[in-house]
């Protein structure tokens, strides 16, 4: 009995910046490329585009490589600082909780996600590196969608994908436009914001948390229940 009242539920991850830290290492990555030509990196206009994929209302490739009178030295720039924030993200472990969080849900049969707005060519292979991916009942990422979050096309996928519905289902965000994204989905969510989004907006969320490890699946739902 326990099994199936709990197997009718389900906890949602993001990947970026939830998951693994992709994000201060892009950060940085960004910064010191901009730094070596002396160049604007526009930090606040960066932060706008964490947690979607496809706006390009900021584009730091874009902006360094007109710092650059030389095309190919501008191409080889750009190259470059993907290089090191690519180097500096394999070298990230899962974030503080992650594991833990995972281990609940397996204890109450619940089922497990990841919704992305990633492709898919990015979030499985660091899953697996991290030896996660047997972890998901299901990954759905921007692959799979006509558009990225802040629309709520992601989560409503994994919802379809998982058979739960929307008020069974738990969000873990770290960014203002996940937080969103779920909230126009219709599920609850919890941010746990990193060092690079900790300043944005979570009012929509039901709870801020300074680390995955203050999750607690089991008096969330029963919470609710009463509610």
């Amino acid at each position: 009995m326990e099994r199936n009242h709990w197997s009718t539920k389900a906890v949602i991850f993001d990947f970026d910046g939830l998951i693994l830290d992709t994000e201060t290492p892009e950060l940085v990555a960004w910064e010191q490329a901009f730094s070596k030509v002396g160049g604007v990196f526009d930090r606040q206009a960066y932060l706008g585009i964490i947690g979607t994929f496809g706006d390009f209302s900021y584009q730091p490739d874009v902006v360094l490589a007109s710092y650059y009178d030389n095309e190919q030295e501008a191409t080889e720039a750009v190259k470059k600082a993907r290089r090191h924030s690519v180097e500096l993200i394999t070298a990230q472990k899962p974030l503080p909780g992650v594991e833990k969080v995972l281990r609940e849900a397996r204890q109450l049969g619940m089922r497990t996600a990841i919704g992305s707005s990633s492709p898919s060519s990015w979030v499985v292979p660091h899953v697996r590196r991290l030896g996660l991916l047997e972890q998901f009942d299901l990954i759905v990422t921007f692959d799979d969608v006509n558009r990225s979050k802040p629309a709520p096309d992601i989560y409503l996928k994994v919802l379809e994908g998982l058979g739960v519905k929307a008020a069974d289902a738990l969000v873990l965000e770290d960014s203002q436009n996940g937080v969103v994204a779920a909230n126009l989905a219709g599920i609850p969510v919890m941010a746990v914001p990193n060092l690079v989004t900790q300043g944005q907006d979570f009012s929509g969320a039901v709870a801020v948390l300074k680390s995955l490890e203050d999750v607690a699946l089991r008096p969330f739902f029963e919470a609710k229940a009463i509610a």
